[in-house]
């Protein structure tokens, strides 16, 4: 079968296409075609030798993707032709992932693909929506009516943030460098978007804050944007440190963290259960058929592309890059 490989850590161009043996599924496991891989961030670290508890070379990485099943577990949740999304797990870190054109997955990592969603959409969702989730609400404590900060909020995870915080009820500034990308995440539901380049952009925020005070920062940036968020956030606020574009390491003010009461939560999507992804993905998939809202495709590729398709994760586009396995 088809699958992205690198045989060695270091650039991404490392990855390649290569003809490789077709998994066998253990116990537990369930065959998948994939149909649509999803690009992440963390695809990119793994091939450089930058990502934890990472698979060996000659490795097939991809964390995310929709699929349809070819062999199920006896007596399990599936039948052959479901049609399925990963939500997590190992495969793609130190399992042999979804760029392929088949994998071998643990049923508890699985979920159906979402009544009316195809599998375009269903492969763009569950890596950013569950890890945004998981700022918002299971770490974040989000209640309807608080305001939300989102760095970065043009990427994956930020664009996630924003869909669902102002689905939750939340009051969400987002911040992007991109003019088309700003007016994308008014349509999203962000009740202001500000020029994250701006000199004077935490005044900015403050005065979208309207008199209030700012309760939640998703932070996806790293760098100087976690001393900006405390400078930034209201008395008892909460920052949830999710990326790190701007930067590995960080500074910040210790004195705002006592006297404001903050709390700084680094977070990953990693740290779901299997029972609580699941229910996590359940939660989210009726807040979004409920506001008429999607995962949003920026791109699809072909299997032969792997460095264009790389190439434009690095341009940071609204929205999920995919990969057509099943062409």
């Amino acid at each position: 079968m088809r699958a992205w490989q690198f045989h060695e850590t270091g650039d991404i161009r490392n990855l390649v296409l290569a003809e490789v043996p077709e998994p066998v599924p253990q116990q537990g496991e369930v065959l998948v075609r994939v149909q649509y891989a999803a690009l992440n961030p963390a695809d990119r670290y793994l091939v450089q030798g930058q990502y934890p508890r990472a698979g060996a070379p000659p490795f097939t990485p991809g964390r995310d993707g929709s699929a349809v099943v070819t062999q199920a577990v006896p007596g399990g949740h599936f039948r052959e032709g479901d049609q399925v999304c990963l939500l997590g797990g190992l495969t793609g870190i130190s399992k042999p992932g979804m760029f392929a054109d088949y994998a071998a997955v643990p049923e508890v990592w699985l979920a159906p693909c979402p009544e009316g969603w195809d599998l375009r959409v269903s492969a763009a969702g569950p890596l950013t929506f569950l890890t945004a989730w998981r700022a918002l609400v299971v770490c974040g404590g989000l209640k309807s009516g608080e305001t939300v900060l989102v760095t970065g909020a043009s990427g994956g995870v930020g664009s996630a943030a924003v869909m669902l915080g102002a689905a939750l009820g939340a009051r969400v500034i987002a911040l992007s460098r991109s003019e088309e990308k700003r007016a994308a995440l008014l349509e999203m539901g962000a009740a202001a978007a500000l020029d994250t380049d701006a000199p004077d952009i935490e005044k900015q925020v403050r005065a979208a804050l309207e008199g209030a005070k700012l309760d939640l920062a998703v932070e996806n940036l790293g760098g100087p944007w976690l001393d900006r968020c405390a400078r930034m956030a209201g008395m008892g606020g909460r920052i949830m440190v999710v990326g790190l574009l701007a930067g590995l390491t960080a500074e910040v003010t210790v004195g705002l963290l006592i006297h404001k009461n903050l709390r700084v939560e680094g977070l990953s999507v990693s740290n779901y259960a299997p029972e609580e992804a699941q229910a996590a993905w359940r939660q989210m998939v009726r807040l979004m058929d409920d506001g008429g809202l999607r995962p949003h495709v920026d791109a699809v590729f072909g299997v032969s592309q792997p460095q264009e398709a790389f190439a434009r994760l690095a341009e940071g586009p609204l929205g999920k890059v995919l990969v057509d396995f099943f062409v």
